[in-house]
């Protein structure tokens, strides 16, 4: 299963997913510098024998949406990652339009930097996300509130992320009809997450 991130810059993205897998997915020099993801990064943790499970972190910036796009390319689930300081933000909103035109439905969403607020700050968030997400394919996904810094919240990220990889390894894998206007896209099924 291969997870990718979308989101706004400075949104926590590739902090996440160094605090979930310990590999750090920008590895350019440009990168380093600014503390700005510009192509997309890519993280394989072992997880076991019985897990595939890759990470897919694209960058934020509205500069290199077209690194985001070419990153969420072959993604099997989103991680959308809102920060509670910010809410949700242009790129949140552009992202999301992207992944609902590339046919992506499953997925879940970390509300990242969670420590900097209180908890009305957190519901607020929360609220807003509910409606950005209302009529989209991650209508109703699971919400994880999360800090990469404190580590709140990243255990039952990666819980939840190496079960759905887990399951899906164990699936059987879904005929496909040889008629392109009766097969189903495994996408678009519900319940995926």
């Amino acid at each position: 299963m291969i997870v990718g991130t979308a989101g706004h810059v400075d949104h926590g993205k590739t902090a996440l997913i160094h605090r979930l897998t310990g590999i750090d997915t920008d590895r350019l020099k440009e990168e380093k510098a600014r503390g700005l993801t510009i192509e997309p990064g890519f993280a394989y943790p072992e997880v076991g024998n019985s897990i595939e499970l890759g990470f897919v972190d694209v960058p934020g910036h509205v500069r290199f949406l077209h690194h985001m796009v070419a990153g969420s390319a072959g993604v099997d689930t989103v991680l959308l990652v809102v920060a509670a300081d910010d809410g949700v933000m242009p790129q949140t909103i552009e992202h999301l339009q992207i992944l609902t035109l590339l046919g992506l439905g499953r997925g879940m969403v970390a509300l990242t930097k969670v420590d900097r607020v209180d908890a009305a700050r957190r519901r607020q968030v929360r609220e807003q996300i509910a409606a950005l997400l209302a009529g989209t394919p991650l209508d109703g996904a699971p919400l994880l509130e999360v800090s990469s810094r404190t580590g709140e919240g990243v255990e039952a990220l990666r819980d939840r992320l190496w079960t759905l990889a887990a399951s899906q390894h164990a699936a059987p894998s879904r005929a496909v009809s040889a008629s392109p206007s009766t097969a189903s896209s495994p996408r678009a099924a519900p319940g995926w997450w």
